[in-house]
């Protein structure tokens, strides 16, 4: 009885301590798992992912980037329209900082004639232009004055008390357009509208020669120096230079002789003479 008795309570005891072995493995796993779902690994994977879905939100919100915006797929090219290729330009004739058209490229000449006192309305197709004056036969006092659609002054052209037969430049700065000229006259006078490409050009290195106002154009190579004589009667005497800038070389009522640099970029020359005068280029 005392034995059978033992045989249970050792089978109790054995029980128990594999109850109590279970149970402390089920407690084990359990602190397991909770170690594992908060460990660095899990929060790293879940911070990854909260990252790529932040950058994909931005991305597709993000604006300032082209996304999906399709390129236009059936739009066709012009293929046959032919490109002007003769079409001359005498309206856009740039100031004289850049080679004038050739005299073919641009419209016919104006003439404008009469005799003493008058106001003459005139429609010139040339951006940039010089103007041929006659008058003054009988030595009286000749004016020609120019001026813009606003009704105010351009520039004095002719002022003298000679007979005149001279070149002069019209609207050679960016603002100035003449539609009128008025005339202070004796007696009959000529006014010839020109684009500037009409006049006498200086092939440089070289040397031209003249007789009162005159405008010529500068080719060739890049100008460095001009050696300028006139002015011998002691009147007044006048050389501009036409480029980027306009440049005054000689400004004298004495005999005049002398050598003065020019801008590389100049290709027009204004003289101001009442008699003869030379001029020497000499290039870079």
């Amino acid at each position: 009885m005392t034995q059978t008795a033992d045989k249970k309570r050792k089978r109790t005891i054995v029980i128990a301590a594999i109850a109590g072995v279970l149970v402390f493995l089920c407690i084990a796993c359990i602190i397991i798992a909770l170690i594992q779902r908060a460990s660095p690994e899990g929060q790293a994977t879940s911070t990854q992912r909260a990252i790529i879905e932040a950058t994909e939100v931005m991305r597709l919100t993000d604006t300032t980037a082209p996304t999906d915006t399709p390129k236009p797929t059936d739009t066709p090219e012009p293929t046959n329209t032919p490109k002007p290729s003769n079409t001359p330009k005498p309206t856009n004739t740039p100031k004289p900082t850049n080679t004038p058209q050739p005299p073919t490229a641009t419209p016919e000449p104006i003439l404008l004639t009469g005799s003493g006192d008058a106001v003459v309305d005139v429609d010139i197709p040339f951006n940039i232009a010089v103007v041929h004056i006659t008058g003054n036969a009988s030595g009286r006092y000749f004016g020609v004055t120019s001026y813009g659609e606003d009704g105010e002054q351009i520039n004095l052209l002719v002022n003298t008390t000679d007979p005149y037969d001279g070149i002069r430049p019209l609207d050679f700065r960016v603002d100035e357009h003449t539609t009128r000229f008025e005339i202070t006259a004796s007696g009959d006078w000529t006014i010839e509208i020109l684009p500037l490409s009409s006049v006498r050009v200086l092939e440089v290195p070289g040397t031209i020669d003249g007789d009162g106002d005159e405008v010529i154009l500068l080719s060739g190579s890049k100008p460095d120096t001009a050696t300028i004589q006139g002015n011998a009667e002691s009147r007044y005497f006048g050389v501009y230079g036409y480029g980027e800038n306009m440049d005054l070389l000689v400004n004298t009522t004495d005999p005049y002789e002398g050598t003065v640099i020019l801008s590389s970029d100049t290709i027009v020359l204004e003289i101001v003479s009442e008699g003869a005068w030379s001029i020497e280029v000499k290039a870079k």
